[in-house]
């Protein structure tokens, strides 16, 4: 049987240029495991890497004639929901062209509403249910089933499929509890020396380490990534150890070229013994690597004596979620222990910039009580507590989360085409703003941010790692178009 991984044609965020590209790490983990386990002949089409486009593609799924093709995602910084019609329009091709072709998707939002999706594109045989990218087991089992003459799969677990007309979701699957038991991702299968960060950045790439977060924000994109049958299963982090990770640092350094990697995590420096571990290989290692995680500011707080060491072994940037503009904004937003006030955030932010490590602050405009005040306070806050980066973004109500719940009650989505669901665009008001409106006052926020005295001259000198000025020159560069963009209802993705 042979498996065939796609990334279709499309684009990226806008923000981050027209040249912005990375390994999937939903199918370079996935990819690894199912040739390990020899569940099938395993291959990868990454279209945007490759720059094929749509007919290019299809030339080159039918010279390679997989069994089954696999698409997904785990990433939302890969565009929000804006690939999964990329995805199923790529999908609905394949059935048109190859009806016996059999088309499995997982990831993003496939977890959170199976059926829904299914319902809506007949185009897709499988979805695999599982939380934060668990689809090894599952994905296993499946093609196993596939290979026989008379499968049956009703004992699944983590399935949503077709049968006799009607969509069957099976019972969950239990957690993958030790993902230090999985194999290094597929890298080999990749075209390594395609990708590129933030249309400036040359021997680029992106990895995930962990799954799971233990913040569970009402407003996470994540939750598209959590079965809702039993939403606990968010919160429980999981994480390679320091060492795997040092591991897999050294293989794309060595083996690959690679010079800067992101690692997207929502939460990478949860576990203090990872980061103590890590510290301790990459000394010993000594690997020629810039790298630039997402992380909890109280966990930045908590291992403040390790950043002096991290700096050393490569860490040159961190981005923090700020989610609020005054510590009762900040409090609802976080339901994780150990809350940080503004007081809080501008302190580490300070001692990371001491510590020659520059700082991408975030939050979200859009909550339903933003009125113009709301949306001023935030960004005054936000110009308090100074990060040298800020990326603002808007509310999307993601399926599962309690304020998609709300939205739903209330009738106030006014975007339905996902496309446009990208954290870059309204998709709804507030109950005080109307989506332009909304869209103005972020655009303003944006502008008196950047517009501050010493800001910008500090991210271009005062920063030694080059990475810093070369990736906000970028995003300088994209600013105006990704503004507006957003204003015209523009698909970036």
């Amino acid at each position: 049987m042979k498996l065939l991984f796609v990334t279709p044609p499309m684009g990226n965020w806008a923000p981050w240029g027209n040249r912005h590209l990375a390994c999937n790490p939903l199918h370079s983990q996935l990819a690894a495991f199912l040739r390990e386990k020899k569940a099938a002949e395993v291959e990868v089409l990454d279209c945007r890497a490759l720059e094929l486009n749509d007919e290019q593609m299809m030339d080159e799924i039918g010279r390679r004639k997989p069994d089954v093709v696999f698409f997904g995602t785990l990433i939302a910084a890969a565009g929000g929901a804006g690939p999964l019609n990329r995805f199923h329009a790529a999908m609905k091709r394949i059935k048109e062209k190859s009806p016996k072709t059999i088309t499995v998707a997982g990831g993003l939002m496939y977890t959170a509403i199976p059926r829904e999706i299914m319902q809506e594109n007949p185009q897709i045989d499988f979805v695999i249910v599982s939380v934060f990218g668990d689809c090894e087991y599952t994905m296993w089992e499946l093609l196993e089933e596939l290979k026989s003459p008379a499968p049956n799969f009703s004992d699944i677990t983590g399935l949503c499929y077709r049968r006799d007309g009607k969509i069957d979701l099976n019972p969950r699957r239990g957690l993958i509890t030790n993902l230090d038991e999985l194999p290094m991702p597929a890298y080999d299968l990749f075209p390594m020396d395609r990708y590129y960060g933030y249309s400036v950045i040359p021997n680029y790439n992106e990895a995930l380490t962990s799954r799971g977060c233990e913040g569970a924000c009402h407003f996470c994109y994540e939750w598209w990534l959590v079965d809702p049958r039993n939403p606990r299963d968010f919160t429980t982090h999981r994480t390679r150890g320091g060492n795997k990770v040092a591991e897999e640092m050294e293989l794309l350094s060595k083996k690959y070229g690679v010079k800067v990697i992101t690692f997207m995590d929502d939460d990478f420096n949860s576990d203090r013994q990872k980061m103590v571990d890590l510290i301790e290989e990459l000394e010993k290692r000594k690997l020629d690597l810039h790298w630039f995680i997402l992380g909890r500011a109280q966990n930045f707080i908590r291992d403040a004596d390790l950043i002096p060491r991290l700096r050393k072994v490569g860490m040159f940037q961190v981005l923090i979620g700020i989610d609020g503009g005054t510590d009762e904004e900040i409090a609802e937003a976080r339901k994780g222990p150990m809350k940080v006030g503004v007081k809080e955030l501008k302190e580490i932010i300070q001692y990371l910039r001491q510590n020659d490590i520059s700082t991408v602050g975030t939050y979200l405009n859009g909550f339903w009580e933003d009125d113009e005040s709301k949306i001023r306070q935030r960004s005054h806050a936000v110009d308090e507590i100074d990060p040298d980066l800020v990326m603002i973004q808007l509310l999307n109500p993601i399926p599962g989360s309690p304020i998609y719940k709300r939205a739903i009650k209330e009738n106030i989505i006014e975007i339905k085409d996902l496309s446009l669901w990208d954290l870059e665009h309204c998709v709804m008001p507030t109950k005080h703003l109307t989506r332009k409106r909304l869209g103005e006052l972020t655009a303003w926020a944006f502008q008196a941010f950047y517009s501050k005295p010493g800001r910008i001259e500090r991210i271009l000198n005062g920063y030694s790692a080059p990475y810093v000025r070369m990736k906000f020159l970028s995003y300088k560069e994209n600013a105006a178009k990704y503004e507006k963009g957003a204003v015209e209802d523009a698909v970036a993705i």
